[in-house]
């Protein structure tokens, strides 16, 4: 009687044992998946974060001097920027194709050409501009446009 009941206890052990086990490595795959998919959605705020200095100029009228600071502030982007006067147009840092979505080549128009008042390229600080952004296929920023209105 005493041998079962010794044999039963250390099946009821092994069991335990093994539950246990078991139990440990659903917790532990369960935090992996948890872990990846927090993961995933950090990486996607984080590229939002990064687009919403680009994006804030979608559909929002700004002032010449504000088309100025974005001019200077994006000058080391691999992106372009289009300003388009009641004079002429001209292309910032690289041109781009607004209606493809494609960016071109790098140009060497510089923020000093924007603020000479005799240069064709003046970009008036009192001026008003619509802004919009410009995207490629993959939905990256290539351009942002300031029309004047």
């Amino acid at each position: 009687m005493e041998n079962s009941l010794k044999g039963l206890m250390l099946a009821a052990g092994i069991i335990i044992t093994c539950i246990i086990i078991s139990l440990g490595f659903y917790i532990a795959r369960e935090a992996r998946d948890t872990a990846s998919e927090g993961t995933g959605q950090i990486n996607q705020l984080q590229a939002e974060f990064t687009d919403a200095s680009k994006t804030m100029y979608d559909g929002t009228e700004v002032s010449g001097s504000e088309v100025l600071n974005v001019i200077r502030k994006f000058s080391d982007e691999t992106m372009g920027i289009l300003v388009q006067t009641n004079k002429n147009k001209t292309y910032y840092n690289y041109n781009f194709d607004v209606d493809k979505g494609e960016l071109g080549k790098a140009l060497d128009n510089s923020y000093k050409n924007a603020q000479d008042v005799a240069s064709d390229k003046y970009i008036n600080p009192t001026a008003r501009f619509q802004g919009s952004i410009v995207k490629d296929v993959n939905g990256t920023i290539i351009g942002i446009v300031f029309a004047q209105v």
